[in-house]
């Protein structure tokens, strides 16, 4: 029955399809003709060309012999990131070197070297394909007749062995599907090699001139068997911890009081030097599933007087000065509003408290613009009070600015005149004024455009905070690094914090959804009716979730933290977290935490060694586990 009903669906879904593909067609048609109207080409557009251009050696092969004449090596980095559009070009480049054809026949042969990591296949949303890396091997190994052209880079100079050790247990015991192209591996060949990274560590050391101290060497492992107060025993040495709350904004504060623990006792090993130090605010990073619960560890480190950084993506419109520089602007174009009104009178502008905001209900406008105050007023604070009057002779001037001041001079003189530089004073002030510069400058290039008045001006911005804007770039040499993972990748940082482990991107489905079927063909779904292809879809981002997780905990040099929140001391991950994708024996950890006073546990030796096969059962769990006593 289960299967005729899934049969059923998918058969509704096929005729419910056809207006949607009947309607892109019509959409396609209208645009690629207003395309050719214009002689332009789209990103996706240039990539088909090219390739069909290639693939002319009639009409393109004297083009095609110039460009092999010319460029006579291919190199291709962070190929894992390759569509299979972006594959096909780059093949048809090199595909006549095979047949001894072309630049092939010279003397110097020519080459093609690509670069790629399965594991760190993550971007799937723009059309990366993990197959075509395992494609475009096949596909040299062609066109080489000896040996095997394959070869696997496998030691880390980034992270201690505790580290390492823990990444080759995690990810050899997260569940694996070998009948998938797209599947998550880790073998023999992905497993990094503890010993030959310690016996190299050593053997640089020892051409440094330091000697085989327990203290001096990083990347010694732990050994239980030392004596009770050893370097190796001390609670600064623990490689890898767990945090854990009721919820994200206690997961926040307590992330946050273990930043400023290591900054008040940890060492990290110097980067370009290798000689340990004291932790700096620029050596940790705070890494996202998704970009929606930055703003609690933002505020939680805040008041902490730490500094931070948000990197590419997060937080500009949801910044508190941009909203209260765009609730002005936004009142200013419209102050008959009832809404923006309310949000004006709450910015830090203003600073109206709420109960007095509640009496003024329904009559917030006119109590601003009226001749005369509301007689409600009397009954306020003298706080609130002096507020009102004094910003009811303000914005008087301001709406009278509005006309005579381009909405760029009218954001700097309003701002200026009140003084708003004394609310950014704080660890964030340098963030917080370049975040307003960059606002302005958004204002002016709106307006340099043409006719652009307030209202405009107000609008635009509306539609702006709907997407990806990042924060202005600052120099965050001295300041906490919050990232999502997919924006962590290529980097690295001495302490990492892996946070919101639970928290996935979200559980609604999309109306309508495209996904790729077998042949690589878009499939549609609509509503909860599904396709073959809609029921694969969600086996391939879990999929892509497990290689987000490798790409998580391989960001840290010395240090790795786990974190998220628990109900009941079990994690309960959302689909597309990473916890989702998380094997038992990790899932156990976040539980011990729980028990914790402060839902913080640090990880002994015994926890770090531990096979794919293995779990905690049978090894005595408190042998493995390191609280903060």
């Amino acid at each position: 029955m289960a299967e005729a009903i899934r049969a059923f669906r998918r058969d509704l879904n096929v005729v419910m399809a056809r207006g949607v593909w009947r309607i892109f067609a019509v959409t396609l048609s209208q645009y690629q003709r207003t395309l050719e109207t214009r002689a332009l080409l789209d990103f996706s557009g240039v990539l088909e060309r090219a390739v069909r251009l290639l693939k002319s050696m009639d009409e393109f092969a004297q083009s095609r012999f110039r460009l092999e004449a010319k460029y006579r090596h291919v190199l291709v980095d962070e190929f894992q990131d390759t569509s299979r559009a972006q594959w096909e070009l780059v093949a048809q480049l090199v595909r006549t070197w095979g047949e001894g054809a072309g630049a092939s026949s010279d003397a110097i042969a020519p080459s093609i070297f690509i670069v790629g990591d399965r594991k760190q296949s993550i971007y799937g949303f723009r059309d990366a394909d993990v197959s075509v890396l395992d494609d475009a091997a096949g596909f040299i190994s062609g066109l080489r007749g000896d040996g095997d052209p394959r070869h696997a880079i496998s030691v880390s100079f980034r992270a201690v062995p505790e580290l390492l050790q823990f990444v080759n247990a995690v990810c050899g015991a997260v569940e694996k599907l070998p009948d998938r192209r797209d599947a998550f591996r880790y073998d023999e060949s992905d497993r990094f090699p503890l010993e030959q990274e310690e016996r190299e560590a050593r053997v640089e050391d020892a051409l440094q001139g330091v000697p085989p101290d327990h203290g001096s060497n990083p990347f010694l492992p732990f050994d239980e068997d030392r004596p009770e107060g050893s370097p190796g025993q001390a609670e600064d040495s623990s490689p890898i911890g767990v945090i854990v709350g009721d919820s994200v904004t206690e997961c926040a504060e307590r992330v946050a009081d273990e930043i400023v623990r290591l900054l008040n006792s940890a060492t990290i090993r110097d980067r370009k030097s290798g000689v340990r130090r004291a932790a700096r605010p620029a050596d940790v990073a705070i890494l996202f599933r998704s970009r929606d619960t930055h703003r609690e560890f933002e505020k939680a480190l805040e008041r902490r007087s730490i500094a931070t950084y948000v990197f590419k993506g997060l937080g500009f419109f949801e910044a508190d000065e941009v909203q209260d520089a765009v609730a002005l602007l936004r009142y200013l174009a419209d102050p008959y509003s009832e809404i923006r009104t309310a949000a004006f009178l709450r910015s830090r502008l203003v600073r109206l408290s709420d109960p007095a905001i509640a009496t003024l209900a329904r009559n917030l406008s006119n109590a601003l613009l009226a001749p005369h105050p509301p007689a409600i007023v009397g009954s306020w604070s003298d706080e609130d009070r002096s507020v009102f009057i004094g910003l009811r002779r303000a914005v008087a001037v301001w709406l009278s600015w509005i006309d005579r001041l381009t909405p760029s001079d009218l954001l700097r003189r309003v701002l200026g005149e009140t003084a708003y530089v004394l609310e950014m004073q704080g660890p964030r002030r340098q963030q917080a004024r370049e975040n307003l510069k960059k606002l302005g400058a958004m204002v002016r290039r709106f307006q340099n455009r043409g006719y652009a008045t307030l209202s405009r001006v107000a609008d635009h911005l509306e539609q702006l905070a709907v997407g990806d804007e990042s924060n202005a770039v600052i120099d965050a040499e001295d300041a906490v690094s919050l990232m999502t993972v997919h924006a962590a990748k290529g980097l690295e940082f001495p302490i990492v914090f892996v946070v919101n482990m639970n928290r996935g991107t979200g559980t609604g489905r999309a109306p309508i959804r495209v996904a790729a079927d077998a042949q690589g063909e878009a499939a549609v779904a609509i509503a909860d009716y599904q396709s073959e292809a809609d029921e694969d879809s969600a086996a391939k981002d879990r999929e892509e979730t497990k290689r987000l997780l490798y790409v998580a905990l391989t960001r840290a040099r010395d240090r790795l933290y786990l974190s998220a929140s628990v109900s009941a001391r079990v994690i309960r991950p959302t689909r597309g977290s990473l916890g989702e994708v998380l094997p038992g024996f990790v899932r156990d950890f976040f539980a011990q935490a729980s028990s914790e006073t402060d839902g913080r546990l640090l990880l002994g030796p015994s926890c770090l060694d531990l096979s794919p096969s293995q779990t905690l059962a049978g090894k005595g769990l408190n042998q493995g586990l390191r609280s903060k006593d």
